[in-house]
């Protein structure tokens, strides 16, 4: 098989490790202290019967898995073979575990203190491994093969019926051996993947329509895969369990809303891929300002909005200066001046300053004027000129 498969180990720290600093130092460069590395060693791979309904063969594939773990393999995040390893093995051995009597390999690693990889503090990686928050790890494999462990044969022999997961014609639960596997990779993840090589045989089996309802449907809820039947249905309902139906927003939203999940974690995440978490708020913010969403264009706008409310004031002490030439200084100028700024509308005061204007033209008209209920009007006394009035159109004798 050309693809590496990966499958769940559960790796447990040694407390009183005994640290072989010639087997590291085969993998270095420069040599290397004890104070300079963390070293773990746990049982990374058994023959047991393991939940995908296969097993390791003892003889070619687990002393492989000692072998590749002596010679040096990568411990990488998540089976990201594009990122950096953090850590690697140095040993590996074929042992027999006391519990009952499995087959297994046990391999050790080691990583080196104080150094970021990945954008990562290994300080806070080895913090994490001893605290056993870090303990689920899985095993990267391939150029392997399938062996029934029924009718020995090949798993994809025509000959061989069997498909692990389903019982065989004697009633025993079918599964297969995993033979002549080198190990390419160990990575800490959150869980393994389904090796897909018998999935893919019982898909074939099941397009072909030799494989009854029943055990399609035991397969589909088992593997949690959806078979295509040979007419072309499929009836595959997954379980409703864990969210598992919900994208990735639903689930998001539903683990804030029940208290699962802190927002500061979720603005944490997205902040650590570089990319800035924005409020709706922040969204609306920058759709309304189009293309002077820029540093540059918030500080054009704090210009002009200045030079804005500068040209308001100017137009409110115009407004209270012609109403004072029209009315003189017995109103309040302070109250109607918040008058003007309350109403927020340049027009109006605008308006304002037009009506004073033209309520001062009408006060103070041009010409001579007489007071009409001066008693003494017309009666000779005082200055004679003082009793005429003098028509603005009027333009002498002579014209």
């Amino acid at each position: 098989m050309g693809a590496a498969l990966h499958l769940p180990v559960c790796l447990q720290v040694a407390q009183e490790q005994e640290i072989d600093l010639d087997a590291i130092n085969r993998h270095t460069l420069e040599s290397v202290t004890a104070d300079d590395i963390f070293t773990f060693s746990g049982v990374c791979s058994n023959d047991r019967l393991d939940s995908y309904f296969t097993r390791m063969d003892p003889v070619t594939t687990l002393r492989n898995y000692a072998a590749d773990l002596n010679n040096g393999v990568s411990l990488l995040g998540n089976h990201n073979i594009y990122t950096a390893p953090f850590g690697r093995s140095y040993g590996g051995q074929l042992i027999q575990d006391d519990t009952d009597n499995a087959n297994a390999v046990r391999g050790d690693w080691y990583i080196l203190k104080g150094v970021k990889i990945n954008g990562e503090s290994t300080d806070d990686t080895i913090r994490a491994i001893k605290a056993g928050i870090t303990r689920d790890m899985s095993v990267g494999f391939s150029d392997e093969s399938y062996r029934c462990g029924s009718c020995g044969r090949d798993l994809w022999d025509w000959e061989c019926p069997h498909i692990p997961g389903l019982e065989d014609e004697q009633g025993r639960m079918s599964f297969a051996w995993i033979e002549n596997a080198r190990l390419r990779e160990v990575s800490t993840v959150y869980k393994g993947a389904t090796p897909g090589a018998y999935i893919d045989k019982a898909r074939a089996y099941v397009q072909q329509g030799e494989l009854e309802e029943n055990k399609i449907a035991k397969l589909e809820q088992r593997f949690q895969t959806r078979f295509e039947r040979k007419d072309g249905a499929a009836f595959f309902m997954p379980k409703r369990e864990d969210n598992k139906n919900m994208n990735l927003i639903e689930q998001v939203r539903s683990a804030l809303k029940e208290g699962k999940l802190e927002k500061s974690a979720v603005y944490n995440v997205l902040s650590s891929e570089g990319e800035v978490f924005r409020q709706p708020e922040d969204v609306q913010l920058r759709n309304e300002l189009g293309e002077q969403a820029t540093v540059e264009g918030v500080k054009q706008l704090k210009v002009e909005a200045e030079q804005g409310r500068q040209y308001a004031a100017d137009l409110i002490d115009q407004a209270v200066a012609a109403r004072t030439r029209a009315q003189g200084d017995g109103f309040n100028a302070e109250s109607y001046k918040v008058v003007l700024v309350r109403s927020a509308d340049l027009d109006y005061i605008k308006d304002e300053i037009k009506a004073y204007d033209e309520m001062t033209g009408q006060r103070f008209t041009g010409g001579r004027q007489t007071n009409p209920d001066d008693p003494n009007r017309g009666q000779g006394g005082g200055d004679p000129e003082e009793n005429i009035i003098v028509s603005e159109s009027y333009k002498g004798d002579d014209k």
